[in-house]
């Protein structure tokens, strides 16, 4: 996994940057930065309680001494797209090489200028949310899997369905039990590494 230099301009808090949230919380050792210039010169653990001294930044140039490798979309708005001030941003990290994760409905893939800069300096665009090209049309062979599955459902998308699940996970692995977690959302897929998310 490479590390990350998070982008959450402006929204890095507890309630909203749902997605940097995830990668401190989970994958603290691959996130080198946070950049929100209205949080610079404090930690992750500082603003959010936890995350400890990922220090937090007010500009690209700022987080490159860090040495990140990608540069993660830090939020998941509603709409579904990234603000357009932070499209110089996103176009500045894959000229200095940073590949792009990006769990927004809105591929940035798919963006012909981002794509092109992408190919000219051969750096991926990792869009979380997109299905893989082979997938194929369930069957019904999940009937055959001798597993306890536990379900978590929420009347909000930040509810803290997928926290519930990674938390449970963590305190089951403690113990004799094999667990593992199906990254359904843009943020699971982030943290666990795997996944389809659902909505996409």
């Amino acid at each position: 996994m490479p590390r990350f230099v998070v982008l959450a301009e402006g929204l890095f808090g507890p309630l909203t940057s749902k997605t940097a949230n995830a990668g401190i919380r989970y994958t603290p050792e691959q996130v080198v930065a946070v950049i929100d210039s209205t949080q610079a010169g404090r930690t992750a653990g500082e603003v959010l309680g936890f995350g400890g001294a990922i220090p937090v930044v007010d500009t690209l140039d700022a987080a490159m001494a860090q040495r990140p490798d990608a540069l993660l979309i830090g939020i998941a708005p509603a709409g579904g797209r990234i603000p357009d001030s932070w499209r110089a941003v996103v176009l500045a990290a894959i000229e200095r090489g940073l590949a792009v994760w990006s769990g927004l409905h809105s591929f940035l893939s798919d963006d012909p200028r981002l794509a092109a800069a992408a190919a000219s300096r051969g750096v991926e665009i990792r869009d979380l949310r997109k299905p893989p090209a082979d997938l194929g049309v369930g069957g019904g062979r999940v009937r055959e899997v001798d597993a306890t599955v536990v379900l978590t459902v929420g009347s909000d998308c930040n509810i803290g369905k997928m926290t519930t699940q990674l938390q449970l996970r963590d305190a089951l692995r403690g113990g004799r039990h094999r667990v593992a977690f199906a990254g359904t959302g843009q943020t699971g897929i982030l943290v666990e590494g795997w996944g389809i998310a659902v909505d996409a």
